[in-house]
């Protein structure tokens, strides 16, 4: 009994620090995983830290810790843990959680996992993992799709929003693990269009976040106004596609439906039939790739 009690005691001591050194984190920025202050004991995943949130893998706590407040707060209650996993395409592996994990929605995660709640109907999960095995090659190659970005959609990608965007949107920005490459400085999940506007996934309801309840603004920092429609040339250019707070995003939308109807599909199927074999490779095939 005494055992137990010490035992809860302590669970509950590594919660906290956990959830202080979170919120500390997202107050002063976002890092790479090198840069988390996070004890050895964590980072082995010998605690309870990433079973809280139905996680046992290393990998995933540079992830978690990226979260905000509200990120958090959309979490509760999710279970991640894994049911079963399987090989999958590409040197993939294919992992199938509850339908909780990230409110039902697949998503990708370093290691070249794919993770599949088990409430994606079957009829859907090709499509789908298609769409994720786009994000899988993003992050095995985020040079050459960085300069892909920045040579034939104008896109750069940072670190760290502007200093001038607004609270409103820092505060109540979805993260997405699709967009999270750690230890590279061509990871950055904040887009910036033609050095002017900044699309980010915001919560439409910060104080209740719901991971499924979020809408894209485009932070125009010229203005120095809050768009919440894509300006007139975005949709000249890239359409309207169900996806658009992120160039992976909006890529993974138009390869996986092989769409040519825009300009910029049209960019990035071409990109893509020449270079395609290698971007499905290691990340030591972007030395191989030539300029655009």
């Amino acid at each position: 009994m005494i055992q137990q009690l010490l035992f809860m005691v302590v669970l509950g001591m590594v919660i906290a620090y956990v959830f202080r050194h979170l919120q500390a984190t997202t107050e002063e920025g976002f890092h790479d995983a090198a840069d988390i202050d996070t004890p050895s004991a964590i980072l082995t995943g010998n605690t309870a830290w990433s079973t809280a949130f139905g996680e046992d893998n290393p990998l995933d706590l540079p992830w978690i810790a990226s979260w905000s407040p509200a990120d958090q707060a959309a979490r509760r209650g999710q279970n991640c843990a894994v049911l079963y996993s399987r090989a999958g395409p590409e040197g993939t592996t294919i992992v199938t959680t509850s339908r909780s994990c990230e409110a039902g929605m697949a998503h990708t995660r370093p290691g070249d996992r794919i993770y599949l709640p088990d409430s994606i109907p079957l009829a859907l999960q090709e499509q789908t993992i298609r769409h994720e095995l786009v994000h899988i090659y993003q992050r095995r190659n985020p040079e050459a799709w960085a300069q892909f970005y920045r040579r034939q959609w104008s896109f750069i990608l940072y670190r760290e929003p502007p200093a001038t965007m607004p609270a409103s949107i820092l505060g109540a920005r979805r993260n997405n693990p699709d967009l999270w490459i750690p230890g590279t400085q061509y990871g950055g999940t904040w887009p910036c269009w033609k050095g002017r506007y900044w699309p980010a996934a915001v919560y439409t309801d910060p104080k209740r976040p719901q991971l499924r309840d979020a809408i894209t603004v485009w932070w125009d920092d010229v203005r120095r106004e809050i768009l919440t429609e894509p300006p007139a040339e975005w949709i000249a250019f890239f359409g309207t596609p169900t996806q658009n707070e992120h160039p992976h995003e909006l890529a993974a939308v138009m390869l996986t439906a092989e769409d040519t109807s825009t300009e910029a599909g049209r960019r990035l199927m071409n990109w893509w039939a020449t270079k395609g074999s290698l971007l499905k490779q290691d990340p030591v095939a972007e030395r191989f790739i030539p300029p655009s």
